[in-house]
């Protein structure tokens, strides 16, 4: 009741506040999150009977509004205009984080990210807590050790980007260069104790995105590293030292028997998600091209839904993104997303190269692009970036990803002239 109302007024001074030169340097993002507002706003907009009536898989529809005598009146593309106008405004939050952070300058950016480590230490915590037995929960329904979230994948993935959020603070945290030897074991050690954290989740998917926040975490600091280029190899002690800390780590807590994360891969899967996945794919037919409308899969899947899957409880999500994106968006909304998938290729690309400076600049965009990666991981079993934090955080890694990433010839000269 108050975060959605707070978020279009911080996003309302934003737009006061901002300048031609910040939506440049952000132009990418920008045009991709305002194409997703577009598109929910049009599936709002009311259409004559004959063109909503003849949109694959409205059928239902007609024949409601004829048993109750409506006759042809307008209806929006959605099928369920009430969830699609709570999508719209849901996109308030990231869009205010969006306004505000690409107006921050670099030493903002700083700031930011340890503000975004404290947010994710601070779950990790409550997570903490949870699992010592305390009963702390912030909603209705949360699963265990889930800390600030509801959901148990969505804490492990937060939990996972502690990993990459710490090796990025230790390169481009206030004080530059100075002090970066022990911001990089403070970084170490954060990271050794998230390990465990992610384990008692229960999350399988949470094992995934550890590693891949390993990975993240040992390139960023790699590439951060201003001679990485002379001697490389030497550099890579440090990042398989830490690896086999970790694995070290894993081994102590399964054998503690804490391992519920890996204790659940042992077991029988959700048996639900495969045949729902299997039952959205079947539907694609029947809503396509155009889906049935942005948030409104609950109404659209349960027209549908095999009776051999009805259950006293009834499916919120796809838990896939893509198939959810599919079914409800149909194809402009896919061809969104390959224009978000191909502009993260790029920026993987140009980040990552030989050539990239080892500046904060470029540690905030590799950042940006690791966390990136991570939620598009966990986004292909469950929905983090569908809460509120979650958006906010992709909406930063985002702003972040798209930094300037100078060639390291021109960084160098830059910084002789300053």
């Amino acid at each position: 009741m108050v975060l959605r109302p707070a978020a279009l007024s911080a996003a309302a001074i934003a737009l006061i506040t901002l300048s031609a030169a910040d939506v440049k340097g952000h132009w990418i993002v920008i045009a991709l999150f305002g194409a997703a507002v577009l598109l929910t706003a049009l599936h709002l907009v009311p259409l004559p009977f004959d063109w909503w009536s003849s949109l694959p898989g409205r059928d239902v529809i007609v024949a409601i509004d004829a048993a109750v005598g409506l006759g042809p009146i307008d209806r929006p593309l959605s099928m369920s205009p009430d969830a699609t106008l709570n999508a719209l405004y849901s996109l308030c939050v990231p869009m205010a984080v969006l306004l505000l952070a690409i107006q921050l300058d670099e030493d903002g950016h700083r700031r930011l990210l340890l503000v975004l480590l404290a947010l994710a230490l601070l779950s990790a915590f409550f997570g903490l807590l949870q699992a010592a037995g305390s009963d702390v929960t912030f909603y209705p329904m949360q699963t265990e050790t889930s800390g600030l979230l509801a959901n148990r994948n969505h804490q492990a993935a937060l939990l996972a980007m502690i990993l990459p959020l710490a090796a990025g603070a230790a390169l481009a945290g206030p004080g530059g260069r100075r002090g970066q030897s022990w911001r990089g074991l403070a970084a170490a050690t954060l990271g050794i104790l998230v390990v465990p954290l992610v384990l008692v989740t229960g999350s399988r998917s949470g094992l995934v995105l550890l590693g891949l926040g390993i990975v993240f975490a040992g390139l960023i600091w790699l590439w951060g590293q201003p001679g990485r280029l002379t001697g490389w190899r030497a550099r890579l002690v440090d990042p398989i030292a830490f690896a086999g800390v970790i694995v070290a780590l894993v081994a102590v807590t399964v054998m503690a028997s804490r391992d519920k994360a890996i204790d659940r891969l042992s077991q029988e899967g959700e048996g639900l998600r495969w045949p729902v996945w299997q039952s959205i794919l079947d539907m694609l037919p029947t809503y396509m091209p155009w889906g049935t409308g942005i948030g409104s899969y609950v109404e659209a899947y349960q027209l549908l839904e095999p009776e051999a899957l009805l259950r006293p409880t009834f499916s919120n999500h796809a838990h896939n993104e893509m198939l959810e994106i599919a079914l409800t968006a149909g194809i402009p909304g896919l061809v969104l997303l390959a224009l978000a998938g191909l502009g993260l290729v790029i920026g993987l690309t140009r980040a990552f190269s030989a050539k990239a400076a080892a500046s904060a600049s470029a540690t905030l965009s590799r950042l940006g692009l690791g966390v990136i990666v991570l939620l598009v991981i966990a986004s292909a079993t469950d929905y983090p970036v569908r809460t509120p934090i979650m958006s906010a955080v992709l909406a930063i890694a985002a702003v972040w990803a798209t930094l300037e990433v100078r060639p390291r010839a021109a960084e160098d000269e830059r910084q002789s002239r300053s």
